[in-house]
């Protein structure tokens, strides 16, 4: 399995606090069968600030450690990056850490806060779609505007977003209104990915199987198995 979004890079984020905890979290995540890790910190303007460079710099630092310590895992670098017009910035000076490619389109991370659909959104989503660039929207299912009103995450779909969604949220564990949207999504066809945005070992461990073999449940397994491992996504 790929596992595209997770916060073990440790001390830039609410991820992992300390290198201890990255390296069992990434232990954990070999042995729940991710082949290939994808760490992507935060990029939240005035919470966490961090940039390319920085992380880049951590990122090499910590593939260093661990390449001593055994554990069967190739690491890539992207990030979370909240929705905001800097992205366009970000865009134009090329410091938005990307994902890879999707389709051979340019392809990268992007949140959108818990409780609301900022005003000018889509405005953005079309102007990176003009770029022949590929949002991957994060977690929707955990978003209050899109749970109360799924029709908005139409728009976004029907704009060119791709939507990945989070592991335990199919078993319920963001709540009754997340579990609902995440299966409505899946049976619905409109999930791209599934990821375990995993933080933590105590309460969000990496734990993608559970959610692939819970969304296999529902639009069988073979299905599942393809949200862990796109044929249309390459990885930087």
């Amino acid at each position: 399995m790929i596992d595209i979004h997770s916060h073990i890079l440790p001390n830039v984020d609410d991820g992992a606090q300390s290198f201890d905890d990255a390296l069992e979290m990434l232990r954990i995540a070999a042995q729940d069968g991710v082949i290939r890790q994808v760490l992507t910190p935060h990029i939240q303007i005035n919470r966490f600030d961090n940039n390319l460079q920085q992380l880049t710099k951590l990122f090499n630092l910590f593939c260093k450690i661990v390449a001593t310590e055994n554990i069967n895992i190739k690491l890539h670098l992207a990030a979370e990056v909240r929705i905001t017009p800097d992205i366009m910035t970000m865009v134009e000076n090329n410091s938005l850490p990307w994902l890879g490619t999707w389709d051979e389109q340019k392809c990268f991370l992007l949140e959108l806060p818990t409780n609301e659909i900022p005003a000018g959104s889509i405005n953005l989503i079309h102007w990176l779609r003009s770029k022949q660039i590929m949002p991957i929207i994060v977690h929707p299912e955990r978003n209050k505007a899109f749970q109360k009103t799924p029709d908005k995450l139409q728009t976004f779909i029907d704009a060119g977003c791709l939507l990945q969604i989070t592991s335990s949220s199919i078993s319920g564990g963001f709540g009754r209104q997340a579990k609902k949207l995440a299966i409505e999504l899946l049976n619905d066809d409109k999930v791209d990915l599934i990821a375990s945005d995993c933080h933590n070992l105590k309460y969000r461990p990496p734990n993608l199987s559970d959610g692939i073999n819970a969304a296999g449940k529902l639009i069988g397994h073979s299905h599942a198995e393809t949200l862990a491992r796109p044929a249309a996504l390459n990885l930087l």
